[in-house]
């Protein structure tokens, strides 16, 4: 067994967001994704009312989305 990082493209990563039901995806604005048995957790950056990413402090500010995995 390798243990060599699997590797994915980043179209691949749009789709599967797309799939997920965000939308619009855009992978700049991503900071993590996390998922468990009944969920999906993307963590993006917030962004103000001209689009662009909106800061606090030294920090871009983030939102959260849940998207809940069903039987």
């Amino acid at each position: 067994m390798s243990n060599d990082p699997y590797r994915i493209t980043r179209a691949q990563i749009e789709g599967l967001l797309r799939g997920l039901g965000l939308d619009p995806v855009d992978l700049r604005q991503i900071r993590s994704i996390h998922m468990t048995g009944t969920k999906v957790e993307v963590v993006r950056a917030r962004l103000d009312e001209a689009g662009r990413m909106h800061p606090v402090g030294n920090e871009v500010a983030t939102e959260t989305v849940t998207i809940a995995i069903v039987p």
